[in-house]
């Protein structure tokens, strides 16, 4: 059962309001749900896709689009951190889980794993966290797709140059427990590569 009354929203030295806690949170505790108050429509609903552009819906089971009704605060408040306390899980409702100890008057981060194509410089980052890496999107570009080919049977062949660019990332998302941002990474390189030249592949 969640509760709101574990946490206060207000004001983050991070960037606008965000959640903090009002008590103690170890690994595995739920801290709060995502979006206490939300509506879902389907994936391909063009509801949805609109709703995309305001960076706080949350795909669940692959099928339905979570879309936080923003009258209610909730986890969807929650700040990105390049050394996240909390993360993000999309299944069911959604909900937001501590990863690491988090002391009352925390600020409850999560690590938002944007993935763009040719805008490395979208969302800069202010988390102010010993390693940030300044910017909370990873970007992805026309060269690095042409550093991969696509063989017949699908199989994914990258060149060392792009293999050594994403192990160093890949090193990054497993210091922090977020490995699962390579997947959309290599589905964004694919994406790009079977495109038509010159479009632009959709940001997550």
């Amino acid at each position: 059962m969640f509760s709101l009354a574990t946490v206060d929203f207000r004001n983050s030295p991070i960037a606008g309001e965000g959640v903090f806690a009002k008590r103690r949170f170890a690994p595995g505790d739920l801290v709060v749900p995502y979006a206490p108050k939300q509506r879902r429509v389907g994936a391909r609903d063009p509801e949805a896709v609109a709703a995309a552009e305001t960076k706080l819906t949350l795909l669940s089971e692959q099928h339905w689009v979570v879309i936080p009704d923003t009258s209610v605060p909730g986890g969807w408040l929650c700040n990105h951190s390049c050394n996240p306390n909390a993360a993000i899980y999309s299944d069911g409702a959604g909900r937001i889980q501590c990863t690491r100890p988090i002391a009352p008057g925390d600020e409850v981060t999560i690590f938002y794993g944007w993935v763009t194509h040719g805008e490395p410089t979208r969302d800069p980052c202010r988390c102010g966290a010993p390693r940030c890496r300044g910017f909370i999107n990873y970007d992805v570009s026309d060269e690095d797709a042409d550093h991969m080919r696509i063989l017949e049977d699908n199989t994914v062949v990258m060149d060392d140059v792009l293999r050594a660019k994403l192990a160093a990332y890949g090193g990054f998302l497993k210091s922090i427990g977020q490995e699962q941002v390579q997947e959309t990474i290599a589905n964004t390189l694919v994406r790009l590569k079977r495109r038509k030249r010159g479009s632009v592949v959709c940001a997550y």
